[in-house]
């Protein structure tokens, strides 16, 4: 059933499962919460999946003009502790995939004292990316943004070129293409990119959070993943090996599978037996 929140700004989420663990779940870019419903089936007796649809996507409201205004790590970590008091839940855990991840991490640093654990799956913001931060901080840049919903073509060129001069493997040209094939999704990107790019995660200080929280941080790749390589996990391990698991399944991308719900209530459960749960 879908339900709403509204603590300054409006997001749409729906519940899965049961279980005593409250988990806020984040889904990628141009999805929806609906995708974590696969889950319901191993993780439903261990947690209850608040699966939002994040801003822009879904069911939940457009806000254009934050693209002037961005969101902040700070601003969605109220948004989440006053959604965890309407709920009356202490602590919760978070699940973030792709963009989601990065949203995650930004809890991470925004509201430690409310969190159990982290579950990270092919996460976004693992990584700095200069040109996107240049580009959406800039007049020049969200101009070109606006120029690109309207009129793809040159950057389609390049993606186009860099796949002859295979530069990039053909998996990521499809999802670069896939992603921008339409208005609406070139809409999405802008809106998104701009809206979003004030969350850029400092990981030595989310890692250092964690630890004196005693907060777990687990990750999961794709080992077939193009789009988030399982490399990419050694920019947040390294800060705190002991602290980080990282698991791979043999899958792409798209990871939000029935198996990933097995690893992921097994990582529950070592956890409860380990607290005396």
């Amino acid at each position: 059933m879908l339900s709403y929140f509204t603590h300054g700004t409006t997001l749409a989420y729906r519940s899965y499962g049961t279980g005593p663990l409250a988990v806020l779940a984040f889904h990628g870019f141009g999805r929806t919460g609906v995708d974590f419903a696969i889950l319901e089936k191993t993780l439903g007796a261990h947690c209850t999946l608040y699966a939002f649809d994040l801003h822009f996507h879904g069911k939940s409201p457009g806000y254009p003009e934050r693209a002037a205004t961005p969101f902040t790590s700070a601003e969605l970590g109220a948004y989440f502790t006053a959604f965890l008091d309407h709920k009356q839940v202490d602590k919760a855990a978070l699940l973030g995939y792709s963009l989601g991840g990065r949203i995650a991490l930004g809890l991470l640093e925004a509201m430690p004292e409310r969190l159990a654990g982290v579950f990270l799956v092919a996460p976004d913001g693992l990584i700095t990316k200069p040109w996107y931060r240049g580009l959406a901080a800039s007049q020049v840049g969200r101009a070109l943004y606006r120029r690109f919903v309207e009129r793809p073509h040159l950057v389609h060129a390049l993606i186009h070129g860099a796949r002859s001069l295979r530069l990039i493997p053909e998996k990521m040209h499809r999802f670069l293409i896939g992603q921008t094939d339409s208005k609406h999704k070139r809409m999405l990107v802008r809106d998104v990119w701009l809206s979003f790019r004030n969350i850029e995660p400092d990981l030595a200080h989310v890692v250092s959070i964690a630890r004196s929280k005693g907060i777990p941080i687990h990750l999961f790749f794709g080992t077939h993943d193009s789009v988030i390589k399982p490399a990419l996990g050694r920019h947040l391990r390294r800060h705190a090996p002991e602290l980080i698991t990282q698991e791979e399944l043999p899958f792409g991308h798209v990871l939000l599978t029935q198996e990933l719900g097995e690893r992921i209530a097994a990582r529950m459960k070592g956890e409860g037996d380990r607290a005396g749960v």
